[in-house]
């Protein structure tokens, strides 16, 4: 009988299965083994701190490591930004083409695969909860996709019938979201939740314009799907922190909602719950006060929702400084003593570090004033924000002329020149305006949903961040210009041009579509806007007007209803201003008009406060032939740390994946994916071998359609 090497099964799924029927060879599939380390969590485990203990792959032979099973996708999809678990002998992934497989984590093999409803938004998921079954009830797999909570059989595949409608759970389930309202206020989950007992706890993504709804924190029952308790995020009349929006926000706001990840702390039964920015982001005159709970991290009684304590890292935010990164548990030493605590890597560069029972800081934070001068009407920004003492910020604070890219004289002089001219605001924390602000950090960080890893025997944080400065301009809604064409233009930009630029031809963070869509055919144009695909999120909240302005100006096409959603007022959003996009701020070669490193990867230690070390994270191919080696690069995903003393870490868009000294930062080994990892990898052992998965999205022009990829030793 022919042997099946392991390194050829790139692709392996049901055709290989069929192939080895046909020859007489039936794949054993593992069942998992005692003594092997898995991966059972997003994060690796409750704690959320992305660290295994597994050593077999160190800092002195990393160098060796190599590539020994591909997973690619049978269809084209879109990116994935999935962190995979591997327990009980199957690693559980989400593919490309928006289906969940399990698969043999030794080769790759396909053991079965699940759909979710094609018919409901795609969802920008990065993650699947494992529940192990008690009661003689099945290993179970919950996850969101839409707007629909999935208990699925680890073992099988199959949906678990007596969990909700046979399997499913309306997501909008305990949400203020009326059903007339639901197709303008998505609701979905891209990070996974966490397992108290029969309970599963889970944050939500809500739309980030108005309407919306408040985020608030639910926790469903694992084997029935019912609904056990809820915690308001915006409170409603009566409840703590009422007080501190307009009456009956929850009524007219939305936001404050967990789209990070949380951390659980099983032996004090406290789950920890980062909170994003409410709705809208960049404009509050409609919430006056400082907004509780948005931009917070509460800490709730895992079996009640009762919150215990809480910190806002951001007052009445008009930034978009969302907590975006789950929480890490750690221990931290201070004064001599042992503490228990909880880290916060923050879009802002911080790192708030806070006891876990009393939520009191473990370094001072001051409340520092801040300008409160706004343009905006009706906008009263707060007048002071909190600053912790230490860690020192991972990311630069403001664009201050010491920052700006010194590529060359004339590079220098046009920065100069566009923040005088055009009178541009360059702090940290003065509100946004029509005129325009360059902000430092930006909206996409400093950290984001990657995340910190933490090594619990050295008490370091690992975080890889981004630092670019990006244009902030308020647009008033009603100024948009009443052309056919022109108002379709400004629809792109106000929605579209944050990931796919005003020029169609892509960011750091989006595809170039400028040659794409005039191969679509308009109507499915249309569709593809409406439902989203990872990472692009559902616009079907847009009046078909809007949808029907965006695909002529894409497809160069008139259209006279455009004309007359905008002479009527109809939007899709309550606000009357909208925002210009997140469009990093470059110079006219677009290079970003900043000294480099634009993405770092840093090490900060958490008992002393002190940063150890901080590296260029990514190398820009284009600026390596100019001689600046050392440009780093903008960067989503985060890495994970071993007990082998290292860091793996992708989530740069050079598509190589990597692997660094802890202690030193020193780079120890780098392969070229097919793709862009911008994910978190998981590590696992099967007997003396251990493993590294990295989930790689497609690369269309390498004919790559997305997957997983596996290394290790020979």
């Amino acid at each position: 009988m022919k042997k099946i090497n392991s390194r050829s099964l790139a692709g392996f799924g049901a055709g290989a299965i069929l192939l080895a029927l046909l020859i007489g060879f039936v794949p054993k599939i593992r069942q998992g083994s005692p003594g092997e380390e898995e991966w059972g969590h997003y994060g690796h485990d409750a704690s959320n701190n992305k660290f295994s203990p597994l050593s077999i792959i160190n800092t002195k032979n990393v160098s060796q490591l190599k590539q020994v099973w591909n997973y690619q996708d049978s269809k084209d999809g879109s990116s994935i930004l999935f962190n995979p678990l591997i327990v009980k002998g199957k690693m559980f992934a989400f593919m490309p083409s928006d289906k969940l497989v399990a698969l043999d984590p030794a080769t790759g093999m396909l053991i079965w695969e699940f759909s979710p409803d094609s018919t409901d938004v795609s969802t920008w998921t990065r993650g699947v909860t494992f529940h192990a079954g008690k009661k003689g009830r099945p290993d179970a797999l919950l996850f969101v996709f839409g707007s629909t909570l999935y208990s699925i059989n680890a073992s099988t595949g199959k949906l678990i019938k007596d969990f909700g409608d046979r399997g499913r759970v309306d997501f909008y389930t305990g949400l203020a979201v009326e059903e007339s309202m639901k197709k303008r206020v998505h609701v979905t989950a891209n990070a996974p939740g966490v397992i108290f007992g029969d309970l599963f706890i889970v944050g939500c993504k809500v739309p980030d314009e108005l309407p919306s709804t408040s985020g608030d924190v639910r926790a469903f029952n694992v084997y029935t799907g019912k609904l056990e308790w809820v915690f308001h995020t915006i409170p409603k009349e009566g409840e703590f922190g009422y007080t501190t929006w307009p009456k009956h926000a929850r009524q007219k706001n939305g936001g404050a909602n967990c789209w990070g990840g949380m951390a659980l702390d099983e032996k004090l039964g406290i789950v920890y719950v980062p909170t994003a920015s409410p709705s809208f982001d960049f404009y509050g005159a409609d919430r006056e006060g400082e907004n509780l709970f948005a931009n917070c991290l509460l800490a709730l009684d895992a079996k009640t929702g009762k919150r215990l304590w809480h910190f806002q890292t951001t007052h009445h935010d008009l930034w978009d400084r969302d907590n975006g990164s789950p929480p890490n548990l750690v221990q931290v030493k201070h004064d001599g003593k042992l503490i228990d605590g909880v880290a916060l890597a923050t879009k802002m560069g911080y790192v708030f570090l806070f006891d876990r029972k009393t939520g009191k800081p473990l370094f001072p934070i001051d409340e520092v004033p801040v300008p409160t001068k706004s343009e905006m009407p009706g906008e009263k920004p707060w007048p002071t924000q909190p600053i912790p003492t230490k860690p020192d910020p991972f990311s630069r604070q403001g664009f201050r002329p010491e920052y700006f890219s010194t590529i060359t004289p004339e590079v220098t002089q046009f920065i100069k020149d566009q923040i005088a001219g055009n009178k541009y605001n360059t702090g940290i924390y003065e509100p946004p305006g029509l005129n325009g602000s360059l902000i430092l950090p930006a909206a996409h960080g400093g950290a984001n949903w990657g995340g910190a890893s933490y090594n619990p025997n050295s008490g370091v944080m690992f975080v890889n961040a981004v630092d670019m400065p990006w244009f902030l301009q308020l647009k008033d809604i009603k100024s948009l210009k009443k052309d056919n064409e022109e108002s379709g233009e400004n629809l792109f930009k106000m929605y579209c041009s944050s990931c796919h630029g005003a020029d169609q031809k892509g960011t750091n963070f989006g595809p170039d579509i400028s040659l794409k869509v005039k191969g679509y055919v308009r109507e499915n144009l249309a569709k593809f806007i409406q439902k989203g695909a990872e990472p692009m999120p559902s616009f079907q909240h847009l009046p078909q007007q809007q949808i029907d302005a965006i695909t002529a100006y894409l497809k160069g096409i008139k259209v006279t209803d455009a004309k007359k959603t905008i002479e009527s007022g109809e939007s899709g959003t309550k606000e009357p201003y909208g925002f210009s996009g997140y469009e990093f701020f470059k110079d006219p070669n677009g290079v970003p008009a900043i000294k480099p490193p634009f993405g770092t990867l840093n090490a900060i230690d958490l008992n002393s406060g002190e940063i150890l070390w901080q590296v260029p994270l990514g190398v820009d191919k284009k600026l390596a032939a100019l001689g600046i080696r050392n440009s780093g690069l903008f960067n989503r995903g985060g890495g994970i740390a071993t007990g082998g003393g290292l860091i793996f870490i992708g989530a740069t868009v050079d598509q190589m994946f990597r692997a660094f000294d802890q202690k030193t930062g020193k780079l120890l080994w780098e392969k070229e994916l097919p793709g862009n990892a911008t994910s978190v990898p998981s590590t696992f052992s099967i007997g003396k071998k251990q493993y590294i998965t990295v989930a790689v999205s497609p690369d269309p022009g390498k004919g790559y359609k997305g997957g997983y990829i596996t290394f290790s030793l020979d």
